[in-house]
């Protein structure tokens, strides 16, 4: 029976579509001509010209243009879409102006409003919004893309929200996700794990790794900023209240860099020695041609099985001594915590010193380095 009726649809539809005059309307299947002026209801419509109003079937299929509201199980247009697609699969060949929702969606030209579903595809540029698991715009965004993964050929001059977001030419506003990447230019905030932008011409990378190959007036902040040409790179050796040994590498840009530091501190007057390691994060103020201020603050932890911790505000002065070589120094205002009942960490030296209860109190030091920059 399955067959027989497959035949018969088969058999219908070639006879319909052979025939200039003949329209089969009924409501099991619509074949009809060019500007037909009803709408097609029933469990195959097909219109072999243009079509205005409703189409509602299991699949509805129009040769060309078509405006108004295609529900079904597959949508397909041989020409453009003006109005809505509802469908499991919906396929417009050229222009779509309006929606086009299901799990999958498909516009051979340029789309002019909005696309939601599973996977979405513009073969030419977006202009509205793409909502999806994965969303594709052969050519530019003018708006937004929103989905596990978007992917832009040119320019996004609006947004992309996702997982993985990637332009492949350039991002004028935000990419926010896990993974942002902008081939060629990027001019707004780039917010994820891992931020890439061939060149930044603005805004802000916020990430916990951030890599641009050359950035003009933005700025990176994370955990490791790595900018290839006209980034801030120095490796420093000094000496503070708390460690007369401290190692740290900065990476980043003068107007915001970051810092892991590995610290050492003799026995001396305790049982034992003591190592630390940290982070922080700065900032080189230039104030003449040699002089900069240079604020930071950082973090320290010790290597210990119940670590206490350090949390400095360090102002710094600093002179640039030739290219790679400066010396900095300044005071520092530490708050040292401790756990539990274990002693605070205290100075090899201080200033001033704070108690504020048994596991907190605030020391008053200084601290020295010199840098290497490479």
């Amino acid at each position: 029976m399955k067959k027989i009726i497959i035949v018969l649809i088969i058999s219908i539809v070639s006879f319909a579509c052979y025939s200039q005059e003949t329209n089969v309307y009924t409501f099991f299947l619509n074949v009809v001509n060019d500007n037909f002026k009803f709408p097609l209801i029933g469990f195959v419509n097909m219109a072999k010209g243009d079509h205005k109003g409703v189409q509602l079937g299991f699949v509805n299929w129009n040769v060309r243009h078509f405006s108004g509201i295609q529900m079904g199980m597959v949508n397909t247009l041989g020409a453009d879409l003006t109005g809505a697609q509802l469908a499991y699969i919906n396929t417009s060949i050229q222009q779509v102006r309006g929606i086009q929702m299901g799990f999958i969606n498909s516009a051979g030209q340029e789309v002019r409003g909005a696309q939601v579903g599973f996977i979405n595809t513009a073969l030419n540029e977006v202009n509205g919004i793409q909502v999806g698991f994965i969303n594709t715009a052969k050519q530019g965004v003018n708006g937004m893309q929103v989905s596990f993964v978007n992917t832009a050929l040119q320019t996004v001059t609006g947004a992309q929200i996702g997982y993985v977001n990637t332009a492949i030419q350039t991002v004028e506003k935000a990419q926010i996700g896990f993974v942002n990447t902008a081939i060629k230019e990027s001019h707004g905030p780039q917010i994820g794990f891992v931020n890439i932008a061939n060149r930044k011409k603005s805004g802000i990378q916020v990430g916990f790794v951030n890599y641009a190959d050359t950035i003009e007036k933005g700025v990176p902040v994370g955990f490791l900023s790595i900018i290839r040409r006209g980034g801030y790179y120095a490796f420093e050796v000094g000496y503070s209240d708390f460690f007369p040994l401290t190692v740290g590498f900065k990476t980043g840009v003068e107007k915001f860099y970051t810092t892991l530091y590995l610290a050492y501190r003799p026995s001396g007057k305790s049982p034992k020695n003591v190592y630390a390691s940290g982070f922080g994060f700065g900032s080189i103020i230039p104030l003449q041609k040699s002089l900069f201020f240079n604020p930071e603050i950082l973090s320290m932890n010790t290597i210990e099985k119940n670590n206490r911790q350090l949390i400095s505000f360090v102002p710094m002065m600093g002179v640039h001594l030739n290219n790679h070589l400066s010396l900095t120094a300044g005071p520092t205002v530490t708050w040292s915590n401790s756990i539990e009942d274990k002693d605070v960490l205290k100075p090899v030296f201080n200033i001033a010193d704070f108690d504020i209860d048994k596991n907190n109190r605030i020391f008053v030091g200084a601290k020295a380095g010199l840098r290497v920059r490479f």
